[in-house]
């Protein structure tokens, strides 16, 4: 009875799957690569956080520059299907830059840590055209959002890329101050920016919802 016991505990031992080392590996780059930048983090120094041995790291990535541009993909491509997902029907241009606003900073308050990596690498020379498309996504839907907005009088005319500019600009300076202490960011603080924003680009003559004001 105790030999049969023991070969059951050995066998659901043995089939417990084990750690994901890629993801661990990715966990292990993303705090490197966020902390000290692509340069200044080696490959054995990421294999040392994630608790593998060197060779692991390549066997799942061939090169430094693989890991970066798959660890940037995984985070862009997260931050893009929240942040890009479909919309109800029906919302006004104010109500669309208030939702796409909420998104990213939900994303910025749940993964700091990925916001300042994506920030630090998304212009670095060793990312790769997949990774560059995947970054074009935000960008795209960014563009076709101040479009229509512009056609709609909701804001002034605007180039896109400074909308995008503010709006990225404004979550990452967000989670920067947050990181160091000088504010929370709640639910509260990412309201009072929404408002700041949309008041920077909104149509002079129009209100907070992208109605008429009165005079």
């Amino acid at each position: 009875m105790p030999t049969q016991a023991f070969a059951k505990t050995k066998k659901t031992a043995s089939q417990t799957p084990a750690p994901d080392k890629r993801a661990k590996l990715l966990d292990a780059a993303l705090t490197l690569f966020e902390t000290r930048g692509f340069d200044g983090a080696s490959v054995p120094e990421i294999a040392a956080e994630a608790g593998v041995a060197v060779g692991t790291v390549y066997r799942y990535f061939p090169t430094k520059e693989a890991l970066v541009n798959a660890l940037y993909r995984e985070w862009k491509s997260r931050y893009n299907r929240m942040v890009l997902a479909p919309l109800p029907e029906g919302l006004s241009m104010r109500e669309i830059f208030g939702r796409y606003w909420r998104r990213m900073t939900l994303f910025a308050r749940s993964f700091p840590r990925a916001i300042r990596f994506m920030d630090l690498h998304h212009h670095a020379a060793y990312l790769d055209e997949e990774s560059r498309a995947t970054g074009r996504e935000y960008a795209a839907a960014a563009q076709a959002f101040v479009a229509r907005a512009r056609k709609e009088g909701a804001i002034r005319d605007l180039d896109p890329v400074l909308v995008v500019a503010l709006m990225w600009g404004a979550a990452t300076g967000l989670v920067k101050f947050a990181s160091q202490g000088a504010l929370t960011l709640d639910t509260d603080a990412a309201s009072q920016m929404e408002e700041a924003l949309w008041r920077a680009i909104a149509n002079d003559r129009r209100g907070n919802h992208g109605q008429e004001t009165q005079g």
